[in-house]
This record gives C-alpha cells, structure tokens and sequence, in this order.
C-alpha cells in the first residue's frame, strides 16, 4: 500500500488543499490529506460538510490513468465497497447500507459520505466519516461500538480497504464491486421517484447510474440525484 499522508491539525477543506498539491506537481498517486478539522468542508453539489474534531476528514489523489475517463463516475461505489468492508472489519454486524450514489448509512442515517472530483486525468477522492458526533439527521459509529473508536481505528483500515478495492477495480473491472455494493444497496427494490420518473429500483448500470423499472417494464438510467 503505497500511500502518503499529510497530517494538518485544520484546513478549509482537504479536497481544496489536495488541489494545490497537484496544482504544485507535489503529489504522486495515493497522497492523503487528513485533517483534525475543516473550516469549510464541502460534499456533493456544493453542500457543505460537518466537520469538528473527532471525525475523519481526508482526500485521496488517484491517478487511474490506465482506465477510460469515463469509467472515472464507478469511483463513487469502489470507494463506499472499500468504506462498507472497512466498517464491518470493525464491527461485522453494523447495520450498514450504500445509498446511491456515494453515502454510507448505518439503520437508515448517514455516517459517511464521498466526494469525487476530477482534475484532468487525477482523481482527488473525498472522505467524511462520523466517529464520535453527528449532525441532526445523521448518526456516528460511537453509538454502536461499547469500546470507543479513535480516528486512528478507523483510519488505517479504511485506507488499507478503500486502496485494495481501487486496485482490484483497476486490475479487474467494475463487474464484481458492483455486485458487492448491490449487495448492501439502500431501498433497492423499493419503488423510488427521481427525476420526475417512478419505477421499482432495480440495480446501477456500468456507469454507477440509478436504474429504475416503470410499469411498463421500461428500464430508465437516472443520473441526477433527489
């Protein structure tokens, strides 16, 4: 595992500050920012992040430059299998589940969510994790564990497990991590509206698109989220 980490006490944002070291040319593939804290935590579609003491804060650059960009969208759900198989080697029976397309939920609430940006052909990865709080409508994994996890019980295997499931995708294909995250997948057979389309969620296409099965046994890709 070839990873390198940078330790700060607090930034605005690690993706922010992830940018700046491939802006410098300073980052080789699996550099890690890991805060204590971010002033200014950000998630998906500009929404921002909780982010004090006590949780883990950290981006990751990748640089697949083997793998088609368009394949880039699968990233979401290679990561959330490595973050599922990380927070089972914890606790196997967390009541955990995949919510497309890049949260991590435990009995329905949110405790932990990804972010991927693309700058060029590099992947700067995202990660949010509650550990010992919580904002209103989500949870932390402290409630489930009778002994206290640390940052540093939580980090290092979801480094080892995030790194591992980025290398099989790479080395073998989405095929088989789509299978995993399906088989933890949130609502899935429920009947779901988005996108102003209603159908029985069935499953997520090649592409990590949402797909939904009308009443009329039409299948329909939805990409947009809400």
């Amino acid at each position: 595992m070839k990873l390198s980490i940078h330790h700060y006490s607090e930034v605005d944002s690690t993706q922010t500050l992830a940018k700046h070291y491939l802006l410098e040319g300073d980052a080789d593939e699996g550099t890690v920012i890991l805060a204590d804290q971010q002033l200014s935590g950000s998630g998906r579609l500009g929404k921002s992040w909780d982010s004090p003491v006590g949780g883990l804060y950290c981006s990751i650059i990748l640089k697949p430059r083997d793998k088609d960009i368009a394949k880039y969208s699968q990233l979401a759900f290679v990561i959330a299998v490595g973050i599922q198989k990380a927070l089972h080697s914890l606790l196997p029976t967390l009541p955990l589940t995949l919510k497309w397309p890049n949260d991590i939920l435990i009995n329905g609430k949110k405790v932990s969510g990804i972010l991927i940006e693309i700058e060029g052909q590099d992947v700067i990865v995202g990660i949010g994790i509650n550990i010992d709080s919580h904002p209103e409508t989500g949870t932390h994994l402290n409630e489930y564990f009778y002994n206290p996890l640390t940052i540093e019980d939580v980090l290092k295997p979801v480094l080892k497990s995030v790194w591992e499931t980025y290398q099989d995708w790479l080395n073998n294909g989405f095929e088989n991590i789509q299978t995993q995250w399906l088989k933890y997948c949130h609502q899935l057979g429920e009947i779901l509206e988005r996108d102003g389309i209603k159908g029985s969620f069935i499953g997520i296409s090649a592409e990590g698109c949402m797909l939904l099965e009308t009443e009329n046994r039409e299948i329909k890709k939805i990409t947009k989220v809400g």
